[in-house]
């Protein structure tokens, strides 16, 4: 296991086929009887692979498997940007602008492909050993060609990084994100 989240666990996995390591998120409800939908765990496969920028996470397959989905995607060996200033502290000013930069092209990436992300944050950005900004989970994304007039019940992402707008009832947007 590498990593946790509301509804999911991301473990580091070899895929026999591809014959590389990956990242394997697995997608379940969270507890015996909770409400959980399998067709839209697979929908948050189906945005992230419209997606094709090097500082956002790759998706190689989605399969579900009775009431769970499993993803294999793209193998990031490095931090969080959350876990980063927690070890370090603060990024300099420049380091920042940098990485502010890296995470703009890949939210242009993204949007360019009528999603949304819906959850930027550190705990969601990992740098990679290299130095390679990589915007990950998809979690609460939304397809903004589908569901662009949403707004009852479009209330989604960690509420600390929320947009105010969206506080207020306003749908997600890209300006949101």
């Amino acid at each position: 296991e590498i990593g946790r989240g509301a509804f999911g666990t991301v473990y580091r996995a070899f895929d026999s086929e591809l014959h590389r390591e990956v990242a394997l998120k697995v997608l379940r409800p969270v507890h015996p009887g909770a409400p959980f939908d399998p067709e839209r765990a697979l929908d948050e496969a189906r945005r992230l692979a419209r997606v094709s920028h090097p500082n956002v996470v790759r998706v190689f397959r989605a399969d579900r498997a009775g009431d769970e989905v499993g993803m294999a995607m793209e193998l990031i060996a490095g931090d969080t940007l959350a876990a980063l200033v927690q070890q370090r502290g603060p990024f300099s000013a420049s380091e920042a602008a940098l990485i502010g930069m890296d995470l703009c092209r890949a939210l242009a990436a993204v949007h360019g492909t009528d999603t949304l992300h819906g959850d930027v944050k550190a705990h969601n950005v990992i740098r990679g050993a290299g130095g390679r900004i990589t915007l990950t989970d998809f979690g609460t994304s939304k397809d903004l060609s589908r569901d662009q007039q949403r707004g009852d019940g479009d209330f989604a992402g960690t509420p600390l990084y929320l947009a105010p707008e969206v506080f207020k009832g306003a749908p997600r947007t890209v300006a949101s994100d």
